[in-house]
């Protein structure tokens, strides 16, 4: 059955997370059975699909997202990023029960709704699953390749950028994000957006680079408040920073109008 994802978003909304799989969910194929998997299945996973992305179409995908305001079509560049300098490691601990380098379980049960929940409300990668960045790059590769029609909205919202105040906040630049002429993010949908944008290294300060530079464990990065809930490393960002155009350059070199004159 195919589903038209702007249907898709309404049915995965209404659908409470602790409870079976309405009718309407049902119907649409995604409410695949749980699927317990280790540490080092769900890591060659995620490596096998990073190993069969196009970078050019990763990116015009996220464009493509932008512009038409799909989440889902913006998620796979939030898992590139996080995944980009991910080595092959076994599952490693000490005291813990994650594995020291990724903080994955050694065995955890995969819920496909919740992944399918991140990719079309969120549209960027949570917490740095590594199962949740494996299933957004597997839902690229087999999805659709898209090419941007129109350049207008992302350039409206790297120039709102450049523009903020100095002390301007993440939430604060939020605001204003959701406040763009021809944005329609909900909340969950413009902080993931923001916190994609830091995992790709376009928001970040000179001492927490995005995960373009570096491998980074969410689980043991930093924070710039213990009750900050914003990811690394926009979470550390402020107006001051502005962009950062080595990155901007990296990803967007092959649309000019988006990179600084």
């Amino acid at each position: 059955m195919t589903v038209n994802p702007e249907h898709l978003c309404k049915i995965l909304k209404a659908q409470p997370p602790t409870e079976p799989p309405s009718p309407a969910l049902l119907a649409t194929g995604l409410a695949t059975r749980t699927c317990r998997m280790s540490h080092d299945q769900v890591l060659a996973w995620l490596l096998k699909e990073r190993a069969l992305v196009a970078k050019d179409a990763l990116v015009a995908n996220f464009l493509t997202g932008v512009e038409r305001n799909q989440a889902y079509l913006r998620a796979a560049l939030s898992a590139f990023a996080c995944a980009t300098h991910l080595q092959q490691h076994s599952f490693t601990a000490q005291d813990q029960l994650t594995c020291q380098i990724c903080s994955f379980f050694k065995e955890r049960d995969i819920n496909f709704i919740a992944l399918n929940r991140v990719r079309f409300l969120v549209g960027a990668a949570l917490s740095g699953s590594i199962a949740n960045i494996a299933f957004l790059l597997q839902e690229h590769n087999a999805g659709p390749k898209e090419q941007p029609g129109s350049l207008d909205l992302m350039r409206s919202i790297l120039e709102l950028i450049r523009d903020v105040p100095p002390a301007t906040k993440p939430k604060d630049l939020l605001k204003l994000l959701r406040k763009l002429p021809g944005i329609k993010m909900s909340e969950e949908e413009g902080r993931g957006f923001l916190d994609l944008l830091g995992h790709c290294g376009i928001l970040q300060t000179p001492e927490h680079p995005g995960l373009l530079y570096r491998y980074i464990n969410f689980g043991l990065a930093p924070r710039s408040a213990r009750s900050s809930d914003w990811s690394y490393p926009v979470d550390f960002w402020r107006g001051e920073h502005g962009l950062n155009e080595d990155a901007l350059n990296y990803w967007f070199a092959d649309y000019p109008a988006l990179l600084k004159a």
